[in-house]
This record gives structure tokens, sequence and C-alpha cells, in this order.
């Protein structure tokens, strides 16, 4: 052995009872020719069974199972040494001197030092605990760790105890006595007996169904690991019709923000698939919901030509946003034949108790199963040629109805083990310790790499030639640990199991090493350079704490976690993008400036979620990390108002003096000022600056006030381009886009703004809804209905393939507003009170009553005056209404009220609209008020001209064509 090696051994530390009154009470030769007896007959017992006496201590002695290799029954070895070796001990008797002695077995990952000429040494926890255990051991008794009574369950009999404190043990211990060996074979009727004739039936016939009735289906496997879900599948694949396209994507256990891995592997299997996939499947770039309508569109494009089915393994470990994608796939892929058949272990259930599809579960496969699969493995090996029904029991018995561990067990026995292996923990370290050295360490650099590798990334982890890459990846191959994969140049390993457990016992500071290494020749895969960067940190941190890189290692693994979890939010991956900046946020040290930013994107992400707890957390999350910090305590007091939505002047008033020292200063910073150093930290808050303005906007906006509103988002874009971050600066210019529909920003200003949004978000469909939307009304208000129309046809499709709600409500209530426009008022009250209905079914009730007020004035305009006063009542019976919504109730009540010849309290309630008017600067909405007062005015016979005159200037002011010339028109037939 020339380095340290870690590896999964059996400790045993068995001690003499009473050695310090013995050593008291005999004479010292008496003594020592009784503890030479006792060393002798535990060493026997020790040798005889394959372990290491690795030290004396005292009157104690230390044992290890698994060094220089490990193998399969080592806790069975360790557990029948120390029976026989208590046994023997009780038999040793020197002039009346009765010996007895307590054990302790523990089992566990170790550093093993083997060097020649040296004695074995082994460092960790499992000695530890071995040697706690035999400590609180009574006189005769050995005690087991809780791994090793799981090791040897079956083979012995136990009597469990209570927990156990132990010293230097932050919690109690569970431990088991062992009580004897038995010398039978395990039982192994405790596990229900299932086959899997009849899962095979039912993949079968859904398959059928789907292809009879052209649907989707979907169907899970659930199993424990090994269990055969695999194995099923395969063999259901066999039975399909040639002409069946198959495709297959596998969710790793690894790798940051990594969503899209199984859908990119499906690519990579797929041929030609660039003609059908399109540009946003290219870089799985875009947002969520554009990527899931992208392979929604991939799969029914393939369905359509010939049946379809898409096989998605290890689903446990898949991100929330790839489960969503996978249900959205079932549930919306209209009438093509596709079966999503998925793969899981039990915990999928667990984390998604409403998992759709047909559920299949796997449970272990019973004798008479388990010995035709045994027969059928020993066939297809070459080196298993013989029927041995020795043989073949001790696989069907130990495996325990698991078809990985009999794969595993008769590849292992077939190298020349003689026992059986009790677990796969032990059955794989043991199989891996019979390796050469070249397969192992090739081994070990693969599993670094991941469970799919190629042999360049291999060859990168070695520092010297000649690298013997190619010609033990043929060895491994053959032994069947590693097997090629979809891509012509990759390999992967055979079983995940296998690649954790190379991976674990792989030394931690070479595995630092590979990853840091690995992490400059990542390749562009999602994730790939922050999972190596994290991965070097904590093993680095963990072998090596003092390390002069780890300082700039943490840096390098923050930032770009940072990096993907910025570029998840950016396509509205919210679930990946927490789960990377909160990650990457913990990797900082307190006292980082970048806590700051990272506070208020976490917090908006949460927000988006509708999370308002946590997004409030991500700010008390900050401040404990930058205690004292005024920049960083006033960005999360502006940061907690936007949650809130809510502001009052005096506190704007206040985080603009904060941001500008409008404020008493203290004597510290007065001389701060004068030496010009706080002034130039102030003055340079832009994130502040930038979120202060975002802040003022919605205020403004909230109160109807567009212009400052208008100014306020357009400062917070200008510190936004000054700090050069697109993050801040597309929030913004989503904000000042939609706010140009009600601002005083010219129709042709609007317009133009977004033309340049559309091409900025032309790869998201998420992002352009908003903008058509905008762009409908602004189209509309121009006098352009036919292209109006088009933008919210488009605007709608987006949003109904993508799922948006809010924004699909939003293009229905622009269209009412088009239609009423146009004068087609049955249309608009129809939609207008379908978008009221959603809204209401949202959970916006106040915006909702708006739109059913401007419901009941399209039915004042078609002549149903009972209608709409009832309509307007119902509506108005709301505590809080929008100022918009109030100023539309009073102008409608108030035409109800002229139609029923009430004049003068119409004239009163047109006055009272003109007050209330005052307090918005909205000229599309000013120009539908005074226009309504002008009608009323005109229907109890007062001059209409000054307010219909204000009403064309305040559509003109705006760009609003349409409105104004419809105005006009009115005044010319009014006032000839």
């Amino acid at each position: 052995m020339n380095r340290p090696v870690r590896r999964n051994v059996v400790i045993l530390f068995i001690d003499i009872v009473g050695s310090t009154e013995l050593a008291e009470r005999l004479d010292p030769e008496l003594l020592l020719r009784i503890l030479e007896r006792y060393y002798d007959v535990c060493r026997s017992e020790i040798f005889a069974r394959g372990g290491v006496v690795e030290k004396y201590i005292g009157d104690a002695i230390m044992a290890v199972f698994g060094v220089p290799a490990g193998r399969e029954d080592d806790a069975l070895r360790a557990a029948s040494a120390a029976c026989a070796a208590m046994t023997a001990i009780h038999r040793l008797s020197e002039a009346g001197v009765r010996l007895d002695a307590h054990c302790g077995i523990a089992f566990g990952q170790v550093m093993v030092v083997d060097r020649a000429g040296e004695d074995v040494r082994v460092i960790g926890d499992a000695v530890n605990t071995a040697s706690r255990l035999q400590s609180a051991a009574g006189a005769g008794e050995i005690l087991l760790g809780d791994d090793v009574a799981r090791l040897i369950r079956g083979r012995a009999v136990l009597g469990e105890v209570p927990p156990l404190t132990l010293k230097g043990k932050r919690d109690p211990v569970r431990a088991w006595r062992l009580i004897g060996m038995e010398h039978g074979e395990p039982e192994t009727d405790t596990i229900p007996l299932v086959g899997r004739a009849e899962e095979l039936r039912r993949l079968t016939r859904l398959h059928q169904q789907v292809v009879a009735e052209r649907r989707c289906g979907m169907a899970t496997l659930l199993g424990v690991p090994g269990i055969g879900k695999s194995r099923l599948v395969r063999e259901f694949l066999a039975g399909l019709p040639g002409e069946v396209t198959v495709l297959t994507g596998r969710c790793p256990s690894y790798g940051l923000g990594a969503t899209y891995r199984p859908i990119a592997e499906i690519l990579d299997s797929l041929d030609g698939w660039a003609d059908v996939a399109g540009p946003t499947l290219r870089d799985l770039s875009s947002g969520v919901s554009e990527i899931a309508l992208a392979v929604r569109s991939l799969f029914e494009t393939l369905a359509r030509r010939r049946p379809l089915v898409v096989i998605f393994e290890d689903l446990q470990w898949a991100e929330p946003t790839l489960l969503d994608l996978i249900e959205d796939c079932a549930k919306w892929l209209p009438d093509v034949p596709v079966l999503i058949l998925c793969l899981a272990r039990p915990e999928l259930c667990d984390s998604r108790p409403s998992w759709s599809g047909t559920i299949v579960e796997l449970g272990p496969l019973g004798p008479p199963d388990m010995a035709r699969l045994v027969g059928e493995l020993c066939a297809g090996r070459a080196e298993v040629v013989a029927h041995d029904d020795s043989l073949h029991r001790r696989v069907i018995h130990g495996s325990d109805g698991n078809p990985l561990f009999a794969e595993l067990m008769l590849e292992t026995l077939a190298e020349g083990a003689d026992s059986l292996p009790p677990t796969i923990q032990a059955l794989l370290g043991a199989r891996l310790d019979r390796l050469a050295g070249p397969e192992r360490d090739t081994l070990e650099r693969a599993a670094t790499i991941g469970q799919t590798f190629t042999a360049d990334q291999v060859d990168t982890l070695y520092d010297a030639e000649p690298r013997p890459t190619a010609t033990t990846l043929k060895r491994l191959q053959h032994g069947r640990l590693i097997r090629r994969g979809a891509r012509p140049d990759a390999y992967e390993f055979t079983q995940t199991l296998t690649r954790e457990t190379v991976y674990a016992l792989t030394s931690k500071e070479l595995r630092a090493d590979w990853h840091h290494r690995l992490a400059s020749t990542a390749g562009s895969a999602l994730g790939d350079v922050s999972r190596h960067l994290v991965a070097a940190c904590r093993l680095t941190m963990e072998v090596r704490p003092g390390d002069p890189i780890l300082h700039a290692l943490t840096d390098r693994a923050a930032a770009s976690l940072i990096r993907d979890g910025s570029q998840a939010l950016h396509r509205k991956d919210l679930p990946a993008a927490i789960a990377l900046l909160e990650q990457g946020r913990e990797m900082l040290p307190p006292g980082r400036a970048e806590h700051r930013s990272l506070a208020v994107r976490i917090s908006d992400a949460e927000l988006a979620r509708g999370e308002a707890t946590r997004a409030q957390a991500a700010l008390a999350r900050a401040e404990e990390l930058l205690p004292g910090d005024r920049r960083n305590q006033l960005t999360c007091a502006i940061q907690r108002r936007i949650l809130s939505r809510t502001g009052t002047p005096e506190e704007l008033a206040s985080f603009r003096a904060r941001l500008t020292f409008r404020k008493r200063l203290t004597f510290r910073e007065q001389v701060a000022f004068r030496e010009q150093v706080a002034f130039r930290e102030q003055v340079a808050d832009d994130l502040s600056w930038c979120r202060f303005h975002q802040l003022e906007a919605l205020i403004h906006t909230e109160a109807g006030r567009f212009a400052p509103a208008d100014r306020a988002l357009r400062s917070g874009l200008a510190r936004a381009r000054v700090m050069d971050d697109r993050y801040e600066e597309d929030r913004l210019l989503g904000g000042l886009c939609e706010l140009v529909q009600w601002s005083l920003t010219p129709v042709e200003e609007g317009l133009a703004l977004c033309a340049d949004l559309l091409a900025r978000f032309a790869g998201d469909r998420a992002l352009l809804v908003p903008v058509l939307v905008t762009r409908a009304r602004l189209l509309g208000l121009a006098g352009d209905l036919p292209a109006a129309h088009a933008a919210l046809d488009t605007a709608d499709a987006y949003a109904r393939e993508l799922h948006l709600d809010l924004p699909a409500i939003a293009a229905i209530q622009v269209r009412g507003l088009i239609e009423a426009m146009a004068g087609r008022h049955e249309q608009a009250r129809s939609l207008f009170t379908r978008a009221a209905a959603a809204l209401r079914g949202a959970g916006y009730d106040t915006p909702a009553v708006t739109l059913e007020i401007y419901a009941a004035r399209e039915a004042l305009r078609q002549g149903e005056v009972r209608q709409a006063a009832t309509d307007l009542a119902r509506a108005t019976a709301r505590p809080r209404l929008q100022l918009r919504g109030e100023l539309a109730a009073i102008t409608t009540g108030a035409a109800i009220a002229s139609r029923g010849g009430e004049h003068a309290q119409a004239l009163r309630a047109a006055t009272r609209a003109i007050t209330l008017l005052d307090s918005t600067d909205d000229p599309c909405l000013r120009g539908d008020i005074l226009f309504e007062v002008a009608q009323i005015r005109r229907a109890a016979g007062a001059d209409p001209t000054e307010s219909a005159r204000r009403a064309q200037e305040a559509y003109l002011s705006k760009g609003a064509s349409l409105p104004a010339r419809k105005v006009g028109d009115w005044i010319g037939d009014t006032c000839p």
C-alpha cells in the first residue's frame, strides 16, 4: 500500500474486567503469565478469522477486520472472534483466578496506513466508538454498534439495549448485545414475496391503451435501490413494437442547479433532434415555462411520427422544476401516443405526495423468482459455468430479494470470495478492495467526475505519463463496473451505488485536489463548475482546514453558485435559484458585501413563489451576516417596504435623507463627511438607490401618480446601468413597460420601448407576454386595432401554452378595453366579466371590482340601465376600491341617475369625480372620466364643451388618437 486509503472496516476492542484489582492482589510473575495466556487466546481467535491486531493498550486489544483488504463478512468474522475469545478467556484459570472480559465492536469508514516495515494504523471515529462500547459493556458482555448489528442480523442472536451515552459522543448511541452466533442460513420469510409478471402486464396494458386512445399516460415504478426497476423496464421495452421511439433521461444524485440534465441527455441520444427541438432546447437557458413548452412540443412532434416512450430514471433526485415539467407534459400533451415512465425510490412519494399517474411499487423478489434470476445471471457469466446448489442458495438467501445484490454477489464470489456478504455496502467495499491498483485508481478518478464520465476527463486527473486509462477502462467494462454511455465517448457506472461507494472510499485529500482541477476543466454542463468547487471547498476544509488556498477557493465556489443561481433566477427557475443563491450565501464568510445583493435576490425569488415569510427571512439573514452595516440595513429596510407594498411619504423622505445625508449627523459622521469617506460610500450606494426608486414607483403607482412613478423607475434604471446589473435592469424595464400604459409617456415612445424589450426578451415568452399586452393597449389607443388584436392573440397563446394565469387575465382585460374603444360594448362587457371572475378566483378581489364596474358601464352603454344599476350596486358593495374603479363607479352611477332624469344628482356626482380626478395624472383615465362628465352635463342641459375639450387634450397629450378622435367627433356633433 503506497498511500493511506479510506476503507470500511470493523473494529473490535476486548479488555479484561477488573485488571486493576488483579494487579493489586497478584504477584507480577503470575499476572504476567495470566496476561500472556489472555493475549494468546485473543490473538489466536482474531487471526483465525482474518483479523489484524492493530495495537495493545494496557490490557485491551484492538483488532481490525478489513485490512489489508475488505471482505463481505468482516462484521460476522469480528463477532465470531469476540464470542470465541470470550469463551476461551472464561476457560483460563491459574491458582484459582477466573478471568472475564468485555468487548465492543463498531463498523465505519477509517483511514488505513500500512507501510512496509511498519505496523498497520487505523484512524477514525469507528475506533473511538468501539472503545467506548467496550467500556460500557458489562462483564462477559459484547456490545455492537447499530451498523454491525445490521451487518450480521440473520446470523446472530441479538438483544437491543437502551441508547448509550458514551464519552465523547454528542448523541446517544444505539447498541445491541451479542447473545450468540447462529450457524444456519439467514431467514428470508420476513420479506413479502412479490413477482414481476403482474407489474409487466400493467405496463403493457397501459402502453396499449395509450396507443389505442392516442393519449398521454404516465406510470412510476417505485422501489428501493437495486430492486429491479431498470430490469423491469428493459423487459417491458423488449416487448414493444419496433416502431416505438424510446427516449431516456437520468436524474443524477449530484449537480447544482442541474434541473435539465435529464432533458439534455435525452437530446444527446436523439439523432437529428435539432429539426424538431427548436432553439430553446439548444442551451436550456430560457425561462422555466418556455423550456416546458419546448419539451412538450418536442414530445408531441415525435409522437405524431410514431408512438413515444419517455423514461426518467432516478426521479427521487429530480429538482422540483423538472417534476413540474414532467407532470405538465402528462397533463397537457394533446392527442398523441406518449407513455412517460418514471423510475424512483420511495422517497419520491415522501417529497411529492400528490405525484401523478399510475404507481407501480416493486417489492423484494420471492425465493422462486430469485432462483430463476440467479440461474440467468450464472448463465450470463463465463466465470460461472457449473450449477452449484450451495452457491445458489447463498446468493438467494443473502440478497434479500434484491436483484442488484444477487448480481453483485455472484460477481464477487466468482472472483474468489468464500463467504456471503450481508449488506450492499460491505459487498461493494469488498469487491472494490479486490481491484488491481490501476483499476482502483481509475475508478476513483471516474467516481470523482460523476456517474457519467469520459476517458479524457479521467486523463486530466493523472499527473504523469503513461496514463493507464484506456486499458483499465476496458478491464472495468469487462468486470461490469462500468459500461458505455449514451454518447460515443462517454462511460457510466453500471450502478449508482457503485459510484457512490467508490467515491466515499476515495481519499478526501485526493478528491479535494481532483475536484479543484475539474472545476478548471469542466465543460458547459449546468452546475458542473459549482459542483466541483463546492466539493473541493468542503473536502479541503475537512482534511486541510489551514490550507492557504481555502479562502480563494471558497470565494470561487460562492461566486460560481451565485452566478448559477442568478441565471436560474433570470429564467424563472425559482426553486433552483433559491437553493443555489442560499448555498452561495452560506459559503461566503460574514462581513462580505455580496450578502446585501444576495438578500434582495433571494427575497425577490421567495416573493415570486408566494413565500412572503421566507422573503423577509432572507433580509434578516443578511443583517446577521452584515452586523452594523448601515448600507445593508438601509437596503433591507427598503426591500421590506417593497415586500409589503406599503410606504408613506414620510418614510420615502426618511429613506431619501439617509441616502443623501439630509439628516442630523453625529460628531463622528461629521468628521467622516468632511473627509469625504462616508459621503462617497453613501452616494455610491447604487443598489439602495435602485431599490428606493422601485419602492417610490410602487407607492406612486398605487396612488395613481404615474408621472413621478415613471421618473422613479427611470432613475432606478440609470442606477442599475451604472452598476451594470442586468437583473435589476430587467426588473425596472419590465415595470417601466407596464407603466407606460398609464403614464404621461407618449404612445409612440411607449411602442418604441416595447419594440426594444421584445428584442431583448426574444428567447423567453414568459417575459414577452406583459410586453405584448402593453403593446396591444398602446396600439389600440393609437387606433391600430388589427395590430392590437394580433399582439393580444400572440400574448394569449403564449400565456395559455405556458400556463401564465395572471398575464392571461391581463390580456383579457386589455382586449376588453380595446373592444370598448371600438364601440363593441357587448364583447367588452363579456371580457371584463371573464377577467373579473378569473381575478377573484386567483384571490385578487380589489382589481376584480374595478373590472366588474367596467362591465356595468358597458351594460349601460348597451342601454341596459336596470342591469347596469344592479351590477354596479353589487360591485361597489366592496369596502375598498381602486382609484380608477372609484372614478368609473361615480361616473357610471351618475349616468344611470341621468338616464332616470335625476340630473341634479348626476351633476353633483360629476363634480365629485372631477375633484377626485385631480389626484391622478393618468392621461387616458382623465380623458375617460372627463368625457363621461361631458356627456352627463349635456344630458342635464349644461355646457359640456370645457369637459369635452379637456378630455380631448388629455388623450392627445398621450398620443391616444382613437379616443381623441371620438371626442372630437362628439364635440362636432354637439357644438357645431
